[in-house]
């Protein structure tokens, strides 16, 4: 007998019962505690799909972050030091690794002056870190929490 495909993708939209959110997209416009939010996935999920059986530990630009936050150009990405200190800040408070600091310079490929490490690591030596640590095994934080962490910054 033939399975007809075309047939089974058809699917119809089921309304969210009462109380069930609808689901938040990112805009470039968020709130910083959002944007936080966001680079925590796309730093997270970028880490987590590498091969970690490799020594090379990847990095991002920040003009590449930009990108991937929905930003037009990659002139953007010198915008986003505060939300990734945020993110740094949460980590160092959980005693993890600092996840913002692989986002580096195109050109030196090195994090910005003021990023934030781990106490008494070098930035290769986070950035191992990083790659040592299951991010799979972490909850993303509420936006609510990053507010917190901004706020007492």
């Amino acid at each position: 007998m033939m399975c007809n495909f075309a047939h089974h993708v058809h699917m119809s939209t089921i309304p969210l019962p009462a109380g069930v959110p609808a689901i938040r997209r990112y805009r470039v416009g968020d709130r910083l505690p959002v944007q936080a939010q966001r680079i925590w996935l796309i730093l997270s999920g970028f880490v987590s799909g590498r091969d970690t059986s490799r020594s090379i530990a990847r990095t991002l630009t920040y003009g590449e972050l930009a990108l991937r936050m929905g930003y037009a150009d990659t002139r953007a990405g010198h915008m986003l030091s505060r939300q990734l200190g945020i993110v740094g800040n949460y980590c160092l408070m959980n005693d993890l690794p600092a996840l913002n600091a692989m986002v580096v310079n195109a050109t030196t490929k090195e994090p910005g002056g003021d990023v934030v490490l781990t106490p008494g690591r070098s930035f290769g030596e986070e950035l191992r870190a990083i790659y040592r640590q299951d991010w799979y095994e972490v909850g993303v934080p509420t936006t609510g929490t990053l507010r917190k962490v901004w706020e007492a910054m």
